[in-house]
């Protein structure tokens, strides 16, 4: 997360809530809780860790960690956030592939999350693009067995859900990312 400047991106597209899937050991959304955001909400499917994070930031009420699958915990999270405030969207999921679902996990939350609102303001920043694509990343190739399984190594459906929207931008930095930028930013308006 401390790849991106979020003081600009707060600036430039008007993101009022900050919203992660992977809380992991909390370092990003931490983070994130340091800048201007309205709202800091972090999802994440391992209970100890969710704890954990949870009762270290129990003092911060611009922070909630939702403990729960990425789905339940978006569905939930997004129901607290104003339809139109611009949203940043951290998605640092450690995903589970299934090689006999058509979608990746992804895929599902992404669709999901075009499903529950209107994204055309709200950014998004996808971490591990090296599970899904080839390429020269800083840390290297993606080990095989963390891959995405071939029917699911692609990510055909990010243009297919913001196509007409968003800016996409890859970058090689650590484990690639997948950037999607709203092409009318808050400052434009």
């Amino acid at each position: 997360m401390s790849d991106f400047q979020l003081e600009r991106l707060i600036a430039d597209y008007g993101c009022r809530f900050f919203v992660e899937t992977g809380t992991g050991e909390g370092v990003d959304a931490e983070f994130a809780a340091t800048f201007a955001f309205d709202h800091v909400y972090s999802i994440e499917k391992v209970h100890g860790l969710a704890i954990k994070v949870a009762f270290r930031n129990a003092r911060n009420l611009k922070m909630t960690v939702v403990h729960a699958q990425a789905e339940r915990g978006l569905k939930m999270v997004l129901d607290e956030i104003p339809p139109h405030a611009p949203v940043l969207f951290w998605m640092d999921t450690e995903p589970s592939f299934d090689a006999s679902q058509s979608s990746s996990p992804l895929e599902r939350d992404l669709r999901l999350i075009a499903s529950l609102r209107d994204v055309v303001g709200d950014v998004f920043l996808i971490d591990d693009l090296r599970l899904y694509e080839s390429g020269v990343f800083e840390d290297g190739p993606c080990p095989v067995e963390a891959m995405a399984p071939s029917g699911q190594r692609n990510l055909d459906f990010v243009e297919d859900i913001f196509g007409k929207t968003h800016h996409l931008q890859r970058l090689a930095r650590q484990t690639g990312y997948l950037c999607a930028y709203p092409i009318r930013r808050q400052s434009d308006a």
